[in-house]
């Protein structure tokens, strides 16, 4: 793997050192576990945006679309419908 340098400040190379060392990895880590993270929030927020645009309606019929699925048995799911 091809490594660069990026420029920060030192108060931020400072910070990302020490969450290396205390987390037992690499600063490539944490900026990689950071990263993830601020994905995973994102996917949140846009589903929390598109959640609010829906009508009480499809709500409720998505709610009991996966109430149904709960009661199946995930084996006749992945079964099909041979």
């Amino acid at each position: 793997m091809a490594a660069t340098t990026i420029k920060v400040p030192s108060e931020l190379r400072d910070e990302l050192n020490e969450r290396a060392r205390a987390a037992g990895t690499s600063v490539a880590g944490v900026l990689q576990q950071l990263l993830a993270e601020h994905e995973r929030a994102e996917m949140w927020r846009a589903m929390r945006e598109a959640k609010a645009r829906l009508s009480p309606e499809r709500i409720a019929e998505t709610r009991a679309l996966y109430t149904d699925l709960e009661d199946d048995d995930p084996a006749d799911l992945l079964a099909g419908d041979d």
